[in-house]
């Protein structure tokens, strides 16, 4: 157990721009000699209204059309290369075969390195249960997208789990990420999912290691948590206004990580160390206010209507 203690020494968090293409929650750090992140949150109820083909969905979920708007919960860390890590919603494992449409929120993470790249597809045969994708190339720095296969339904977490998302390195340069579940979602739309499907009750994901220069040192960097809906083949262009909604992600807690005296606490993110992005627009967002001594909030994204 990681002790809490109060950061006395804070600066003021500087804003980024909004980057184009999604509708995006993001709570990040200050800058600071940080050491990771953690937080537990209540999984969002995602209502997907953008389909392939205009295909118009008035339930919760369409499996047999591919999704245009993706419910994502992540975390992430920026020193000398970006990380991202998190849970999106992907393809699930049905009796017949893959979904088309996305209906699970499932592990990933994003790493830019020129170093330990870990490229490569499937081989299952050789326990080797994530494929790393390259996504982009500049001057030899490499953009790199993992995800885990969708035939363990043990990493399948539904609508109103519980889990706790950790990013933290275990050793210098290198990061990992974390979901150990806390609570399994009683929620009846995840009950009757797993019950139809045979998914496995959920159990505790630990990611491999992953290059992310400068992470696991005393070098400053900055720390985030966000809650999006991104679009496909939109990234970096303007924010499609969508009819989908994601309700009530509920980030119980949420600290920092760093070290004092060589030992390592952890203090909330909280309005003091961190600054809020609702991007493109505010009026597309519902929240709480965060809570100073735990990090907690609830979130919720309804874009339909804003006029950007």
């Amino acid at each position: 157990m990681i002790p809490i203690k109060i950061l006395e020494n804070q600066e003021t968090p500087v804003k980024q721009v909004c980057f184009g293409g999604a509708w995006y929650h993001k709570v990040m750090s200050m800058t600071y000699p940080f050491y990771g992140i953690e937080g537990i949150i209540t999984i969002p109820m995602p209502f997907i209204r953008r389909y392939e083909n205009y295909v118009v969905k008035k339930g919760l979920l369409d499996l047999e059309h591919k999704n245009l708007d993706v419910s994502s919960i992540y975390m992430g860390g920026h020193a000398k290369d970006e990380s991202d890590v998190g849970l999106a919603l992907f393809r699930a494992q049905l009796n017949q075969g893959i979904s088309v449409g996305a209906c699970v929120y499932r592990p990933f993470w994003r790493y830019i390195t020129d170093e330990f790249e870990d490229i490569g597809g499937y081989d299952l045969l050789n326990n080797r249960n994530y494929a790393a994708t390259l996504l982009s190339n500049h001057q030899g720095m490499k953009n790199i997208y993992a995800q885990y296969h969708p035939s363990f339904s043990e990493y399948y977490y539904l609508p109103g789990d519980t889990v706790k998302l950790s990013l933290f390195s275990p050793k210098p340069n290198f990061m990992q990420m974390m979901i150990e579940v806390v609570n399994i979602s009683k929620l009846p739309y995840a009950i009757k999912m797993r019950k139809k499907y045979h998914w496995k009750q959920p159990k505790t994901f630990l990611s491999p290691i992953f290059s992310s220069k400068g992470h696991g040192t005393d070098l400053p960097k900055t720390y985030k948590r966000v809650n999006a809906i991104d679009q496909v083949k939109n990234e970096g262009k303007e924010a499609i206004v969508s009819n989908t909604q994601v309700l009530n992600a509920h980030w119980r807690e949420c600290f920092l990580y760093y070290k004092e005296d060589g030992k390592l606490y952890k203090t909330p993110m909280n309005d003091t160390n961190s600054i809020t992005m609702q991007c493109p627009n505010p009026l597309a967002f519902s929240t709480t206010k965060i809570n100073e001594n735990t990090g907690s909030q609830m979130i919720s994204i309804c874009p339909r209507g804003v006029i950007k």
